[in-house]
């Protein structure tokens, strides 16, 4: 009970003492980075681009709903020897025989030729629609998988920059500590100058000063490094990115209300699923035949057609030459099926494997929101802690602010050494950068979050939807 109440009463004191972005969420100067990330992700490109190849994939299915139209054409030249070999007859009046032997001739001729040919398909046991419609499906599944990764962008563009803003606010304690040891620097060498102090205790603050030029070192090191990961994150030249600056704040959101429903990735494989089902549907109507109508319109010439006949009773040899045979136009329309009775059970092996995949994916949704859920909860947890331990780290800084002012009143009055006084000095830096670490750690809890329930770039952009 007395816990509940000390984090009520601190956290009230929190909320009020401490600026929060409550309505637009996200600090306005990261919007714009943020969109530039997304925008110049190659991930992101990538899905786009898959995304695309899907909308094309829909293209070609929906044009199998159209009638087809092809032109065949070609000239030959064919050439053949003939024997042909007749019954034997005979004369009605002498009795000799006629055509006992076989007549060998040749054959020769030019063609040319072309037809044009259309097919438009009935019925296809509907194959076609279950096609698009899955394909929609999973392009849809892409689009939701796309969205899933502008979330995590935008919480790696976040965090960088609150890492940055973690180094200004060092910087900032760096060079108010050094103010203040400066000021007791001048006071030691006076009391040296006056026989009231060692040269020990000047060491002592030459130490403590090169510890914080230490610190500023490092953070100028690691500066560096989240200028140019920010640089390659959202496009921005470093020097741009040097201006911008805000103060970290504790973010602030309603966690009752959240839950996995709007989870781009759930999304995903709903739209998977359907996508399978419409597949499974599409191997079923291998069952059935394919009707469909066709019409052919074909033009056909040989020219230069000789024929040569060889030893004919009565005759001799025979040429018999023509000039063209023509065929135009030689025009068929009808209606035609085609029924694969039986392909070695290829099409119900296809309908099985197409329904074991909707299984699948179906254990899979259930599994992931089951897990999402748990992940939920924990993130819930975590994000509850994070906001607790704020309200503790900012009661420890005003705190260590009352020890340092105490110190170094204590201090020029006499009543501690300067070891006590750079004592309090250290803990009231370690305590002010762990207060901002809190910070850090509350929003790195929020934004986890958030994308645990997909609602993250909702909240920076109001009214976005994925």
């Amino acid at each position: 009970m007395t816990k509940n109440l000390f984090y009520s009463v601190f956290g009230t004191l929190f909320l009020i003492s401490t600026p929060l972005y409550a309505q637009s969420f996200i600090e306005d100067i990261l919007k714009e980075p943020i969109r530039k990330a997304i925008t110049g992700s190659a991930d992101i490109r990538i899905q786009e681009m898959t995304s695309n190849n899907t909308e094309l994939d829909m293209e070609i299915a929906k044009g199998k709903r159209l009638p087809s139209l092809s032109f065949l054409g070609g000239y030959g030249f064919l050439y053949s020897q003939l024997s042909l070999q007749f019954p034997t007859q005979y004369l009605p009046i002498s009795g000799t025989p006629f055509l006992e032997d076989p007549l060998a001739s040749s054959f020769q001729t030019h063609v040319l030729m072309g037809g044009l040919s259309t097919r438009q398909i009935i019925f296809a046991g509907n194959q076609i629609n279950s096609g698009i419609k899955a394909l929609e499906e999973k392009q849809k599944a892409e689009r939701f998988l796309a969205e899933a990764g502008k979330e995590e962008i935008a919480k790696e563009v976040i965090q960088t920059f609150d890492q940055l803003m973690l180094l200004n606010a060092v910087d900032k304690l760096i060079e108010d500590s050094e103010k203040r040891l400066d000021t007791e620097h001048k006071k030691v060498l006076k009391a040296i100058d006056n026989g009231l102090a060692i040269p020990y205790d000047r060491d002592k603050i030459k130490l403590a000063v090169l510890e914080l030029e230490e610190k500023k070192l490092e953070a100028i090191g690691n500066r560096n490094v989240l200028l140019a990961k920010l640089a390659y994150l959202t496009r921005i030249p470093a020097n741009e990115l040097k201006t911008i600056t805000y103060n970290l704040q504790a973010f602030l959101i309603d966690t009752d209300a959240l839950d996995v429903d709007n989870r781009a990735e759930l999304k995903a494989l709903e739209a998977g699923k359907k996508a399978k089902e419409f597949a499974y549907n599409k191997e079923k109507g291998t069952y059935f035949p394919t009707i469909f109508a066709f019409g052919n319109l074909t033009y056909l010439n040989a020219f230069d057609t000789r024929i040569k006949l060889k030893d004919v009773p009565l005759a001799g040899n025979v040429t018999l030459d023509t000039e063209n045979i023509t065929l135009e136009p030689a025009a068929a329309v009808g209606v035609g099926m085609k029924w694969d009775l039986f392909k070695g059970g290829e099409n119900s092996k296809s309908a099985q494997k197409a329904e074991i995949e909707v299984e699948i994916i179906d254990t899979k949704l259930k599994d992931t929101r089951e897990k999402f859920e748990l992940l939920l909860f924990k993130n819930k947890s975590d994000f509850k802690t994070a906001e607790q331990k704020v309200i503790v780290a900012k009661q420890r800084v005003q705190i260590a602010e009352n020890n340092l002012q105490l110190a170094t009143k204590q201090y020029n009055a006499g009543l501690v050494d300067l070891t006590e006084r750079l004592a309090s000095e250290n803990d009231f830096y370690k305590v002010n950068l762990n207060y901002y670490n809190q910070i850090l750690n509350q929003r790195h809890a929020t934004l986890e979050l958030l994308i645990a329930t997909g609602e993250l770039l909702g909240k920076i952009y109001n009214g976005y939807e994925n």
